[in-house]
């Protein structure tokens, strides 16, 4: 599978149909948009970043093993997983600096 690397944003998606769309100025009900939970929906980024590292995992052992010979396979699989990685570790810096912002809010 080639992707490039922009499009792995589109790859993640979250456990309801469809994917998701930023919408502004509109009012968020209880469950997001698409009745996902924000918890739900931060469990399951986190799980699809670790299905991709654990991919990338085996396909480092297929390599190592002989199983397969096709390196750019491999390199395209930790490339996947790193972006990945980097942008769950960006989603959760930016919720840090948030939840920051709304404790030095408070009298």
């Amino acid at each position: 599978m080639n992707m490039n690397p922009f499009e792995l944003n589109n790859q993640i998606r979250v456990g309801g149909p469809g994917e998701l769309k930023p919408t502004l100025n509109k009012p968020v009900e209880k469950g997001g948009e698409n009745g996902v939970p924000f918890k739900d929906m931060l469990k399951g980024l986190v799980d699809q970043v670790d299905t991709l590292q654990k991919e990338a995992d085996k396909s480092i052992d297929g390599l190592v093993t002989g199983e397969t010979s096709n390196v750019h396979d491999v390199v395209v699989k930790l490339e996947e997983a790193g972006i990945a990685f980097d942008l769950m570790m960006k989603v959760r810096d930016k919720l840090m600096d948030a939840y920051q912002q709304v404790l030095r809010m408070q009298p």
